[in-house]
């Protein structure tokens, strides 16, 4: 690593951070609009799916198609362009005068966040030594967490004050200056040249890759059959108050803050394998009691720890399949890694708003079977994570067998 860079990392990473928050927030805000875009512009409350759904699957597209080339640029640039298509777009969206046309910008402008995201996590990593990916990914993936804290709440309070528009246009505005930002702070990273035979056949047949690819699909699946429809459902089947909602998902981003810093630092430890296994039973149980098997439990209980537990799975399992991939083919792997997951969202939401149906009143019936499969889907995942872990760490000791234990992370 150039010195210049190691000057710039902790630029690059708070700054990688604000991008995923936003990026991430603008696309989790449709979600809980949903009642605001109802009434305004004439959707039916099953159809926020839809958002999700097409943009999590046009991002899977383009992450697909950019994966041969986004290890064969400069990051830098390459980062600059997504970011200012991505927030035009989304700026653009503000325009909309019908539930559809919002419906199309929103998806193209969601189609750019998958080889954002890639370019974004592959320089990351560039970035960061092995020894320290648990704690600054964790760091990272706080992304998450602070979009749940700052950005839903915000654009519902922004909603209310100002109409649905607002939010497209003061978030796509940061998204510019963040772009400013990077092109003043983020170092120049120039294309990690792959050696002959070590391209992307040799990354997509390793066994490794495939686990990590199948684990994540289920992960995501799972959680995004539930995710899109939990405004809605608590509004409409709960009669939880509608202004209470923005402070319902800010409880949820503080508990997720809090335990994904204490996972990534177990990973730094060596404990990924505890911090899997305790997130996933956690997550499960509450999913059982929250909502396929309703137990009373007060709501702000049941969604704080259902999102502080599924940030810290996801951050986990993330700090995890980082080890995998050569300096070569990270862009490549976060793309693909981006392509899976945003294809398994995106069915996981369309597939639930298909099967979803809406009363007079706006209450979802079939939440409760979605429930059910969201709790498989974890016990599979947490499974193969397990399994994925003593995979690396065996590969590690085959390649460095004087070198004891591995620690987590590829060089």
């Amino acid at each position: 690593m150039k010195p210049e860079s190691v000057a710039s990392t902790p630029a690059a990473i708070h700054l990688a951070l604000l991008i995923n928050m936003l990026s991430m927030g603008c696309m989790m805000m449709v979600m809980p609009l949903g009642p605001e875009l109802v009434t305004r512009l004439g959707m039916l409350p099953e159809q926020t799916g839809y958002f999700s759904g097409g943009a999590t699957l046009g991002a899977a597209l383009l992450g697909l198609l950019a994966a041969p080339w986004l290890d064969r640029v400069n990051r830098k640039p390459a980062l600059l362009v997504l970011l200012v298509l991505r927030f035009l777009l989304l700026m653009a969206c503000a325009l909309a005068e019908d539930s559809q046309t919002l419906l199309l910008i929103f998806i193209l402008s969601g189609c750019v966040a998958g080889p954002l995201g890639a370019i974004l996590m592959a320089a990351v990593l560039d970035l960061v030594p092995p020894a320290e990916r648990g704690r600054r990914l964790a760091y990272v993936g706080m992304a998450f967490s602070l979009a749940a804290i700052l950005i839903v709440p915000a654009a519902l309070v922004l909603a209310q004050w100002s109409g649905w528009q607002s939010p497209f246009l003061l978030f796509g505005a940061g998204g510019l200056l963040l772009a400013l930002l990077c092109a003043i702070w983020l170092p120049s990273l120039p294309v990690n040249r792959a050696p002959a035979g070590q391209g992307m056949r040799q990354l997509l047949g390793s066994p490794l890759c495939q686990g990590a690819l199948f684990i994540l699909c289920l992960q995501m699946f799972g959680h995004f059959l539930l995710i899109p429809h939990f405004a809605n459902y608590f509004q409409f089947n709960l009669g939880f108050p509608r202004e209470q909602i923005a402070s319902l998902y800010l409880c949820g981003g503080l508990a997720s803050m809090a335990t994904m810093r204490l996972c990534g630092g177990w990973i730094d430890q060596g404990r990924a394998q505890g911090a899997i296994l305790l997130t996933s039973l956690a997550l499960a149980l509450i999913t059982l009691v929250g909502f396929a098997l309703p137990a009373g439990l007060p709501l702000y209980l049941l969604f704080t720890l259902f999102m502080a537990l599924s940030s810290a799975r996801a951050s986990t399992t993330l700090a995890v399949t980082a080890a995998i991939p050569a300096p070569h083919q990270r862009a490549a792997f976060m793309s693909f890694q981006g392509s899976v997951t945003n294809v398994a969202a995106g069915l996981g939401s369309l597939l639930s708003a298909r099967y979803l149906v809406s009363d007079e009143g706006g209450a979802l019936h079939g939440f409760p079977t979605l429930a059910w499969i969201n709790i498989a889907c974890t016990l599979v995942a947490c499974a193969g994570v397990w399994f994925l872990i003593r995979g690396l760490k065996r590969t590690r000791d085959n390649n460095n067998p004087a070198s004891g234990t591995a620690r987590q992370g590829s060089q």
